[in-house]
């Protein structure tokens, strides 16, 4: 029973901060929607910040792991050599859009929250996001830089931040309906499609050594 509450709590808070954004939710929102008193949801997270990263870790910790064990097993092929980026970012991509197909409907919500979250101007509420992609972040930043060392920490380290927000853009844009836009795309094609303009993006030259032309000029990189 204490879990089936727990479970109602996260299911109804994801909708409602997907629907409403985090900021605009309250916690009384969400027990009126839940049927359950406060007391419960303080018992099982305490505070509103401990929920939000209740659900974020429901989804996140199983895409992580395999993301981690799909890395694991691409650095352990490759030995002394560089992986291939396409290796890498297929790692990195894959997981949640096949778990994303598991989550069914819960799915598409988490993905809204998800964008909501990117785009939140508030910095402790994308802290508490981006805490999830923190080992993630720094492993395959380090695979990419191993895989393209031509780049520095400074230009890889940004192309993972990229990496990062276009697949969330893709993953809550391309499969979620939304009113009066157009029908989801199919997922594998939305990953197709994100896999093509990631390996593009990731292992483009430096700005800093690629001539820019702007009004029939050459100009400096963006990085000068």
């Amino acid at each position: 029973m204490a879990s089936e509450t727990k479970d109602r709590i996260l299911d109804v808070a994801e909708r409602l901060f997907a629907d409403r954004g985090y900021p605009a939710t309250s916690l009384r929102d969400i027990t009126a929607e839940a049927g359950v008193n406060l007391a419960s949801v303080n018992y099982h997270f305490g505070t509103k910040e401990s929920l939000l990263a209740a659900l974020l870790e429901r989804r996140f910790a199983p895409t992580n792991r395999r993301r981690l064990e799909l890395l694991d097993a691409l650095e352990a092929e490759a030995g002394n050599g560089r992986p291939r980026v396409e290796d890498v970012l297929r790692a990195f991509l894959a997981p949640p859009f096949e778990r994303q197909q598991e989550w069914g409907e819960g799915g598409r919500t988490f993905l809204r929250l998800v964008g909501r979250l990117h785009a939140e101007t508030n910095d402790e509420h994308r802290a508490t996001y981006l805490r999830h992609f923190e080992e993630i972040r720094r492993r395959f930043t380090a695979a990419l830089h191993r895989a393209l060392p031509h780049l520095d920490a400074a230009d890889v380290h940004w192309r993972m931040m990229f990496l990062i927000g276009s697949m969330a853009l893709a993953m809550a844009e391309g499969l979620t309906p939304r009113a009066g836009g157009p029908p989801p795309r199919d997922p594998d094609e939305v990953f197709d499609a994100l896999l093509c303009f990631a390996v593009g993006g990731v292992a483009a030259p430096s700005p800093a050594r690629v001539p820019v032309v702007a009004g029939g000029r050459q100009m400096k990189g963006l990085a000068s």
